[in-house]
């Protein structure tokens, strides 16, 4: 037998790398109503031997990191729509009419001086 084949046919020792492929079907079916102990029980009828304390401790690491890698997908998705939000708005934009632009201009605004106006003052 090659090295390579005998390398595949080791069994992953570590419970939390062994629950990894099967985290996802977990979480969906906590989310169809399935509860907890009878997820921990059947993980311990096929040989992981968790107690309930390990299990919930592997459970939070895992949707804590899906939670810091799905925000910074959501971060570069955000990013990339605003940016194609920006190129369309640019490309579909009309500028309005010298008249509309007059309409929205800031009021003048005057020089302050803190001293005061000595002409008033008098």
């Amino acid at each position: 037998m090659k090295l390579e084949e005998q390398l595949r046919q080791l069994e992953i020792g570590r419970k939390a790398k062994r629950l990894k492929s099967l985290w996802p079907t977990i979480e969906e079916k906590l989310a169809e109503g399935v509860s907890h102990a009878e997820i921990l029980g059947l993980l311990n009828e096929t040989g992981f031997e968790l107690s309930e304390r390990t299990y919930k401790s592997y459970l939070y690491r895992y949707r804590k990191r899906r939670r810091t890698t799905g925000q910074q997908s959501a971060r570069i998705c955000l990013a990339e729509n605003t940016a194609r939000q920006s190129d369309s708005a640019s490309q579909a934009a009309t500028f309005p009419a010298s008249a509309e632009i007059e309409k929205h201009k800031r009021p003048p605004t005057f020089d302050f001086n803190p001293r005061g106006i000595p002409e008033l003052l008098k």
